[in-house]
């Protein structure tokens, strides 16, 4: 592999398909603050550094001393803590569960008699949630001790609430059909009646023959995998799998929205949320734009693209993020803690919470060898992790359609071969063997490796968004169901001049998930004809079945195509200005192949297409970064800080790979050169001139990246 690793480092030069060459996010640079305008604003927060600690230790005077001597600024602390003895130290601390564990996560003891009861008995009965999330007398109670809790110790050094930490309706988001009890079973009719209004309505659309609402049961995943899959075609009616997930997934929610609006209103401002939120899976609960409304606090897990789906599902929330501290450390050691520092300078992070903190101190107190690499990363990143405290990340006008009925579709399609062990498909192998997750994940990097920052819109408030603004560009990841309404909106969006890009399948469910006669978007697209059968779809779990880069849907059959052999694997479809283009290509795999110089060929492939499809809608640079010996992966992210100041962040997106993030650093910074549209003055975050016009040249270190203020 180590002399294949060239090949990454391709020079703009040679490649200029590898640059950025893609319009600014909105506002960008016009809206960039003079000094004057930026002397109103208030200074920029510090950037917090949370050590978690068990809670035994948060009275340990001498641990705590121990934990500011580190470089750390606070530490966790439960619903009964004392947070004396950390104000005495100079720490501040964030409130965990202040209404306890066991309702909004629930543990293994609580979880496995009900999971191993089920998969034994297969016995629907089984399913009951140890607490129900519809308990109005459970749920009163617990607000009252979240408010109680958190009125407690707000105030001094109370960073934020983390109402719960890896919430789920189930357990860690592994799928099982709970909460069956009576309570929620009478909900569940209420909910179906409300939404099919006669019982002829929910008997045809599930494709059921109950006689009334009061005899109503929501079909069990096992009843419905034994009616849909094993045959030669796409399942055809996933309806009441969908109806029943939705009817959690609002629960779930409703239950959160409660207990964190008590909370809230009993914190004296700071933030209230989750952490250790979980990626969008079909179980669990973690359809983000519900679960996460009206949040002001957020710490997703970095997986499957959480991260970024989060900072538009929660837009006022204050972003957090988890750092994962190695067992042991070597020479690059402190290098890979800065580069994930800056990371999360990029994102605009409040803080980090770091884990944990017997990784970072010996029993005596002593730092450890991974401890003292923290403590050298902190003071290398701290400036920049300063300035870039809360700051808002400026997306580009590309938007990306997140369908929650789309994972449930794409659950179900990749479990299609596991039988009865489907339910021993934990979340922890399902945010591997995802076709959403990946999908999501894929396109996030790829959009990134060609500059541009993508925001989410979910597809429930896509139509309204549409008729309001227009994209420059409109994505759909893996995005296999889609509402009536939504695919109108997207069809009368690309008439009137917009840009459309798929990868794969588009709508071929409605959003109840049953599966149309053609897809939903296939007139748009200039798809004429497909199969439907499942033995074409060559995506499962997130991957080529065959291992080999190719068209996903090989039936296709289009009126301006591509081909590659006998398959498709390009479509486009012009409307007057607008242009639609499905790429019938595993974007999804994407993430996978962009740092491993084997499969250089994949990756260039994608970006090429994609960047073709900026150009053919005029979508131009922002910026370009160009040098010798520069890498294709190259994020570049717009901030507006607190204090008011434009900020352009670059780095070396590299940290899937280290080794080759470690290549990368070889001879330590690069000369650049910063490309923009028009002149600009460019400063060092110290506010040094750097230089001035279109073109200017700077440093970009591979560990500690390139942050300037820019003006215009």
């Amino acid at each position: 592999m180590a002399c294949m690793v060239p090949l990454l480092f391709a020079s703009f030069a040679r490649a200029q398909d590898e640059a950025a060459a893609i319009q600014a996010p909105a506002a960008a640079p016009a809206a960039l603050q003079s000094p004057s305008q930026s002397q109103s604003q208030p200074a920029a927060p510090r950037f917090s550094l949370v050590l978690w600690t068990p809670l035994e230790r948060a009275s340990d005077e001498a641990r705590l001393a121990a934990v500011r001597a580190a470089g750390f600024d606070a530490i966790n602390l439960g619903p009964t803590g004392d947070p004396a003895p950390l104000r005495k130290q100079g720490l501040g601390f964030y409130l965990d569960q202040p209404i306890g564990k066991g309702f909004l996560e629930l543990r293994d003891a609580e979880w496995k008699p009900i999971a191993e009861a089920y998969e034994a008995t297969r016995d629907a009965s089984q399913l009951a949630r140890p607490a129900c999330l519809r308990d109005e007398e459970l749920l009163a109670q617990l607000g009252a001790r979240a408010a109680t809790n958190v009125s407690r110790l707000a105030g001094d050094g109370l960073r934020f609430v983390a109402l719960a930490d890896e919430a789920s309706s189930t357990r860690h988001n592994n799928p099982l059909d709970v909460c069956r009890c009576s309570r929620c079973l009478d909900a569940f009719r209420a909910f179906a009646k409300a939404r099919y209004a006669t019982i002829e309505a929910i008997n045809d659309a599930w494709g059921t023959q109950f006689a009334g609402f009061d005899a109503v049961e929501p079909l069990t995943t096992d009843q419905v995998r034994r009616r849909e899959l094993g045959g030669v075609l796409l399942p055809g009616n996933l309806t009441p799998f969908s109806d029943w997930l939705t009817f959690v997934d609002e629960g779930f929610a409703a239950a959160v929205q409660r207990l964190r609006t008590q909370a809230a209103d009993a914190a004296k401002g700071a933030p209230v949320g989750l952490t250790g939120v979980q990626a969008p899976l079909a179980f669990g609960g973690h359809d983000y734009f519900r679960l996460l409304k009206g949040s002001t606090l957020v710490e997703a897990y970095d997986l499957g693209g959480a991260v970024d789906l989060a900072r538009s599902a929660a837009k006022n929330a204050k972003r957090w993020s988890t750092l994962q501290l190695p067992t042991e450390s070597d020479a690059s050691t402190a290098d890979l803690l800065v580069a994930r520092l800056v990371e999360a300078a990029m994102r605009g992070d409040s803080g980090t919470v770091a884990w944990n903190d017997d990784r970072v101190l010996a029993a005596d107190g002593s730092l450890t060898p991974v401890g003292s690499a923290m403590r050298l990363a902190v003071q290398s990143a701290r400036p920049v992790l300063d300035a870039c405290a809360g700051a808002a990340v400026k997306a580009h006008s590309v938007w990306i359609c997140e369908s929650q009925a789309s994972v449930r579709a794409w659950w179900m399609i990749d479990s299609e071969q596991d039988g009865l062990t489907w339910v021993r498909r934990l979340s922890s192998h399902e945010i591997t063997h995802s076709t959403s997750a990946a999908a999501r994940r894929g396109w996030i990097k790829l959009l990134s490796d060609l500059g541009v920052t993508p925001q989410f819109v979910s597809e429930d408030e896509l139509p309204t968004r549409l008729l309001q603004e227009r994209p420059a560009l409109l994505v759909l990841p893996a995005t296999i169901a889609l509402s009536d309404r939504a695919c109108r909106s997207i069809a009368a969006f690309v008439q009137q001049g917009g840009a459309l890009l798929a990868d794969h399948t588009p709508a071929l469910y409605d959003e109840r998930l049953r599966l149309r006669a053609s897809g939903g978007l296939d007139d748009v697209f200039g798809i004429q004809q497909r199969s439907f059968r499942i033995a074409d779809l060559s995506v499962r779990e997130g991957r080529m079945k065959s291992g080999e880069f190719g068209a996903v849907d090989r039936s296709l059959v289009a009126k301006v195509a591509e081909r590659s052999g006998s398959a498709v694997v390009f479509i486009e479809q012009r409307h007057k200005k607008g242009r639609a283009v499905c790429l019938n290509l595993p974007v999804c795999v994407y993430a996978g192949v962009r740092l491993d110089p084997a499969s250089f060929v994949i990756a260039q492939d994608l970006r090429k297409r994609v960047r073709q499809a900026f150009q053919a809608v005029s979508f131009g640079p922002s910026v370009e970064v160009r040098g010798e010996g520069l890498p294709t992966c190259i994020q570049r992210t717009w901030l507006d800080l607190v204090d008011g100041r434009r900020v352009l962040g670059v780095r070396v997106d590299a940290l899937d790979a280290p080794s080759v993030l470690r290549q990368i650093a070889t001879g330590g910074p690069k000369r650049v050169r910063l490309l923009f549209p028009q002149p600009v003055r460019v400063l060092s975050m110290s506010g040094q001139e750097i230089g001035a016009g279109a073109e200017v040249e700077a440093s970009l270190d591979a560990w500690s990246g390139l942050f300037v203020e820019v003006k215009r």
